[in-house]
């Protein structure tokens, strides 16, 4: 039996992308798996298991996508770990909200600053085009919403800003030279 040119070409494409899916969504349950131990002790998980399924639909579609999105997408989520995880590290540290509940926000802004800034130092230095960097911002706020909603959206903004200001030197630096 002899099959058209265009039957196995058709075949090998949708076993490509096939693959390449697989590859993307096992990538995922690791990252999740990850974003979800911020979401330990939370007192409140709703909001932050949405932005978690959010990333997760996220990740999967920028690593399935490949290219400067995936590059983006990995930069993104490694930086958006630390506002991720360093409010639960500190719930973990402390026994009481009284003494927690008011420093929350500020951790979520200096780990946000931290994200900018990785963001954007690794974004410069390999002359990033447009999908890279959407991808980068979309993954490094929503892992970060992930940690850092659990302080409310006094810690939601203060990651924001942190994201914000992180980036905003190193770019505004590059631009002027």
């Amino acid at each position: 039996m002899i099959v058209a040119e265009e039957t196995l070409a058709d075949r090998a494409r949708s076993a490509y992308e096939a693959g390449r899916l697989r590859w993307a969504l096992m990538r995922t349950v690791a990252a999740l798996a990850i974003a979800a131990v911020a979401l330990l002790g939370c007192p409140a998980p709703g909001g932050p298991a949405v932005c978690a399924a959010a990333l997760g639909a996220f990740l999967a579609t920028c690593l399935w996508r490949g290219g400067s999105w995936a590059r983006g997408a990995r930069l993104g989520f490694l930086a958006g770990l630390a506002p991720c995880l360093l409010p639960a590290t500190v719930r973990a540290l402390h026994v009481s909200c009284a003494s927690l509940c008011p420093h929350l926000p500020s951790v979520c802004l200096a780990a946000g600053v931290a994200a900018g800034l990785l963001v954007a130092w690794r974004g410069l230095r390999v002359h990033a085009d447009r999908r890279f960097w959407l991808a980068a911002a979309g993954a490094a706020v929503l892992a970060g919403a992930v940690g850092c909603l659990t302080a409310g959206l006094a810690g939601l903004g203060g990651m924001a800003l942190g994201l914000l200001a992180g980036a905003a030197g190193p770019v505004l630096v590059a631009r002027a030279a």
